[in-house]
This record gives C-alpha cells, structure tokens and sequence, in this order.
C-alpha cells in the first residue's frame, strides 16, 4: 500500500522548569522555544530518528488510513540526560498515536547531559529541564 503523502513535524517547545527530582514542574519558569540553543536541537533530532507513525486501522476494512494527529507531550530530562519522565498533556485522540509519541521518546533517551549554560536558566537546585515538545503529523 502507497502511504498518503504527508509532512511531519516535531515542534519543540521548551520551557525550563524547576524538577527537583525529575518530576513535573507544576509551570515552565521560561519558555525558550525563541532562544534555540543547540542542545534542544540534538534532542529533537535524537527523538525524531526512533518516531514512526503509526498504522491506524479501518475497523471495517482493516487498512491502514493517515490522519491528521497532534499530541503534545511534557519532557523532563534529568543533567546527566536520563530520562525523568514522559507525559501526555494533550492527546491526539488516537491512543496509538500517543502511545506512538511517547515510546519514540522512551527509546530515544538517554540524551547527551544537559549543558551548564542550558542548567543555569533554571531555579537553583533543579536537577532537570522540562520540555514541551508538540508531534505533528498533517496528510497533504
């Protein structure tokens, strides 16, 4: 089967918060989806190479069909660059889509230890950086 042409985007937008102990912040203290630091690059790139998407079948015909899905998911990686968790904070409505998502995160950890320059933007004492990153999969 031809798959439907489509463009796929991972937006990653990032907002520094304090995760004492790599849990979820309650609020992202900064919002550096504008400041681009290359780190946050590398993270895109790395979770971007295990994202596939998913086959969301026909429940009447058994074939795949390609949607239109976003979901946005809540990062927190650890300054080692363990993964501290991985959130679904906005569905997609597709549970596969989702699970999808969140697994290309799971496998793409560990990522490289977080700089000093990117820990430095977050409250003293924080032992992660959390990330918002949206997954855009839109048919053409």
């Amino acid at each position: 089967m031809t798959r439907a042409p489509r463009a796929w985007l991972l937006v990653v937008t990032l907002g520094l918060g304090a995760c004492a102990s790599g849990a979820p912040p309650r609020e992202p203290s900064l919002d550096i989806s504008a400041v681009a630091h290359p780190y946050f690059e590398t993270v895109r790139k790395q979770i971007r190479s295990y994202w596939e998407y998913p086959c969301l079948k026909n429940a009447t015909t058994g074939r795949c069909e390609y949607r239109d899905a976003h979901v946005t998911l809540d990062i927190g990686i650890l300054r080692t660059g363990a993964l501290g968790y991985v959130d679904v904070v906005q569905s997609s409505g597709y549970d596969v889509y989702d699970a999808g998502a969140v697994q290309a995160v799971r496998r793409a950890a560990p990522f490289p230890p977080v700089p000093d320059d990117v820990m430095t933007r977050v409250p003293a004492g924080s032992a992660a950086v959390a990330v918002r990153a949206q997954f855009n999969d839109v048919i053409k």
